[in-house]
């Protein structure tokens, strides 16, 4: 469906959303650069920059990389394993909460024209 509607780089959220309704699909290095802008605010430095590495993943690898299930692989991946992402960011509930945050982020906020 992508390569129908020229828009290779999109997620399926946009091509539904272009078939319903009468926007342009979004590629996902838009989506990651309008939320980059305005969607790390109010976190420290780590988190953000822990943030700014997932956001980098969906980028180049597409919607799987914000699957639940892939959290504690990429806590690992960047900290070595969850306590030390403990350390770094928090507790267990506050990582969640910005991963779920950001992708809500991710998926609510059009850049502008």
């Amino acid at each position: 469906m992508r390569h129908l509607i020229d828009a290779p780089h999109s997620d399926i959220f946009d091509v539904l959303t272009y078939i319903r309704f009468p926007l342009a699909p979004l590629a996902r290095s838009e989506r990651v650069q309008a939320t980059k802008a305005t969607g790390l605010d109010g976190y420290e430095d780590e988190m953000r920059a822990f943030l700014e590495h997932v956001l980098n993943g969906y980028e180049t690898q597409g919607i799987r990389e914000l699957e639940p299930q892939r959290l504690a692989d990429l806590l690992r991946i960047r900290y070595g394993g969850v306590n030390d992402a403990k350390r770094a960011l928090g507790s267990v509930a506050d990582i969640r909460g910005a991963f779920i945050d950001i992708q809500k982020h991710l998926f609510s906020h059009r850049p502008a024209a």
